[in-house]
């Protein structure tokens, strides 16, 4: 269906919209390491088929799982941050675009634009690789942050851009909050004020456990922050295979 997200579980959102079916920080495998999954990937093999753009916002195993890349299509579009385009120009992809923050392209029909994010790199020690966001402006504008803590740059996505909706990590927080790497679920209704998007679906969350708080309590806190901010009906929460209709 023509503008429509399904959330795959963790960050792996699938957003068609236009000519472009686009794939977020595609993992749907059933552990990374040690750590095994604790819900059933929301995405199947058929719906990954027809993906023609990837976007990975930086390089942690949770977010760029080899074993999910190789089951896409060569033929698909991937937008990788500096250090990351070997990945997948090594695993036969075809077009591999590098892109900084605020630099942007198109691919069918659909404008990508990289935005900042506050992370921090992951994956090979000895090569040096950035971490970002993306606003995908099409039919909609939708501004997938990927992973970050809060920052002030979060205010400049929210002027440069109209946003009709913002895919924001909320789950991972306990202790990493504390770095400033990760969003918790109040930064991310604090983020929601600042980019004046019409609605938010909640990602990063009751997948892996990658922190010290139980795997629901982040949807449980994102829902009570958002009454306390009278923005509850601007929070779409999906479990894995629910989707939202953007048309």
């Amino acid at each position: 269906m023509d503008r429509r997200i399904v959330y795959g579980g963790h960050s792996t959102v699938l957003i068609s919209m236009g000519g472009a079916n686009i794939l977020t920080d595609p993992n749907l495998s059933k552990r990374i390491w040690a750590m095994r999954r604790r819900s059933e990937p929301g995405l199947m093999e058929e719906q990954i088929g027809p993906v023609n753009l990837v976007l990975i916002s930086h390089g942690h195993y949770d977010h760029l799982d080899m074993p999910t890349v190789r089951r896409l299509p060569r033929t698909a579009v991937v937008i990788v941050p500096e250090g990351l385009s070997e990945y997948f120009t090594r695993s036969g992809f075809r077009d591999v675009r590098v892109m900084s923050w605020w630099e942007q392209t198109t691919v069918h029909g659909t404008r990508i634009v990289a935005v900042p994010a506050n992370h921090f790199q992951g994956r090979n020690p000895l090569v040096k690789s950035l971490y970002q966001g993306y606003v995908v402006d099409g039919k909609r504008q939708i501004y997938f942050a990927g992973d970050t803590g809060w920052f002030e740059g979060i205010k400049e996505i929210g002027d440069m851009f109209r946003l009709d909706l913002a895919l924001l990590p909320i789950g991972a927080y306990r202790p990493w909050a504390v770095f400033g790497h990760h969003m918790t679920p109040e930064d991310s209704i604090k983020a929601m004020q600042y980019l004046g998007a019409k609605a938010m679906i909640p990602i990063h969350w009751g997948t892996f456990r990658l922190s010290l708080e139980p795997l629901s309590e982040p949807v449980t806190r994102l829902r009570r922050a958002a009454i306390r901010a009278g923005m509850q009906d601007r929070v779409v929460v999906l479990g894995p295979g629910q989707s939202l209709d953007l048309a």
